[in-house]
């Protein structure tokens, strides 16, 4: 596997080389898909709730291959919040380049509030296409309102990204926002053109039984996501997407 990934970073980096020089600007596209279940919901009290996300880029670059992403900032819904208090949390400064999926929730199992996946691409050149890497994403509870993002691949191993959540950013119709900083990847040629998750955890603290993401059916009867991302090439891009529930009565 090592002489696996020296060489697919030999061949980005003699990718980046070559195109020095001949820079061309592309476009690329963010784009952002959501659910939260059970879709039916009270219109004034938040309930345990599941959360999907799934964000992605498209591009007109024709190695297809979208600009890495350096900051991923993903905006929820007022009507949605969530909780973490009294829930385990997960260190990240634990985990390796080597540590895989099931030795991350051996570490933080307690902790773990989700799983995912997600699709990186590999440029090998302006026009041809690209190596296609899928990696398996674990999500964990961290301190101080963070969520942990553990990822592994078969290729290059793992990779850890922490997001930080806090209150939006993003516009008045949003209650939360989560903030990942996005490491360069494969010499920094390498994107992560897919990437989802679903979020689902109940614990109790102090006696209560609490969720790590709950969810109202507000007036306008849908959940909003929105995705402002920002680009290696300096470009940004936001994407919008909405999910629609239904009022419990």
């Amino acid at each position: 596997m090592r002489k696996h990934l020296v060489w697919v970073m030999g061949l980005a980096a003699v990718v980046a080389l070559a195109s020095v020089g001949t820079a061309v600007a592309f476009t690329t596209t963010q784009l952002i898909n959501g659910k939260v279940t059970p879709t039916k919901r009270p219109k004034a009290e938040r309930v345990p709730a599941t959360l999907f996300v799934d964000v992605s880029a498209t591009t007109d670059n024709p190695n297809g291959v979208p600009s890495p992403a350096t900051l991923g900032k993903v905006d929820f819904d007022k009507d949605g919040a969530f909780y973490q208090k009294g829930l385990a949390t997960c260190d990240p400064s634990q985990f390796t380049s080597a540590t895989t999926t099931q030795q991350a929730k051996s570490a933080c199992g307690p902790s773990q509030i989700g799983t995912g996946s997600a699709n990186i691409l590999i440029p090998t050149g302006p026009s041809t296409a690209a190596i296609n890497v899928s990696a398996v994403i674990t999500v964990f509870n961290g301190k101080h309102k963070t969520i942990v993002l553990h990822t592994y691949n078969t290729l290059s191993g793992a990779q850890t990204l922490v997001g930080t959540l806090g209150p939006s950013t993003g516009g008045s119709k949003y209650g939360n926002t989560l903030t990942v900083q996005i490491p360069p990847l494969a010499g920094g040629t390498a994107t992560i053109q897919e990437f989802n998750a679903t979020i689902h955890k109940t614990f109790h603290f102090k006696g209560k039984k609490r969720s790590i993401f709950s969810a109202k059916c507000g007036a306008d009867k849908k959940f909003n996501f929105q995705a402002r991302f920002t680009f290696n090439d300096g470009t940004s891009s936001t994407g919008t997407a909405a999910s629609k529930c239904k009022q419990k009565h």
